[in-house]
């Protein structure tokens, strides 16, 4: 069986998107008109109505269609957790991101990145650095653990913001 139409139109809004998003649309709305049950096409929908239009109740319609059609779909676990993270739904986030580590073939060391981020925004630090930490052991890419060292140094110093100062000398004090 050969790739069908549907799959050309959906390569092709691929390739359009960021830079041409209108045209990326009119091919999306295309492939789920003909083909409803494209876990790809409404990922990429869920993607557009998020950062494009933040119309975040959209895009979790759309991730979430995703993930009913397609429980294996990789990309939605990325891109759905890391939208709840950022709107503070963070119980949900982590159950996203738990479901995801049940994903054949995923990578875990993005969820686990995920997991440092859910943390973070939980003002959960050391947690958080366990996770980064994770990551980078994670992960086949040199890049991204350069990435996660970056995250582990914000970590560690939004850490030490919460520090209280040292009591000064007596000798101080009294000056």
């Amino acid at each position: 069986m050969g790739i069908n139409t549907y799959e050309i139109m959906y390569i092709q809004a691929r390739d359009n998107y960021p830079y041409n998003v209108e045209e990326c649309i009119e091919k999306l709305q295309y492939v789920i008109a003909a083909d409803e049950d494209h876990a790809g096409a409404h990922c990429l929908m869920g993607h557009i109505y998020e950062e494009q239009l933040e119309d975040y109740k959209q895009a979790e319609y759309y991730y979430r269609m995703t993930l009913y059609l397609d429980k294996d779909y990789m990309p939605v676990y990325y891109q759905f957790a890391r939208m709840l993270i950022n709107a503070d739904k963070l119980e949900e986030a982590l159950k996203i991101i738990e479901a995801g580590y049940r994903v054949q073939g995923i990578d875990k060391s993005r969820l686990a990145m995920l997991h440092g981020f859910l943390y973070e925004k939980y003002e959960m630090y050391a947690t958080a650095i366990e996770y980064y930490i994770q990551a980078k052991k994670l992960c086949l890419n040199t890049f991204f653990m350069d990435g996660m060292d970056d995250h582990i140094k914000r970590v560690k110093a939004k850490k030490s913001l919460n520090k209280k100062p040292k009591k000064k000398d007596k000798k101080e004090k009294s000056e």
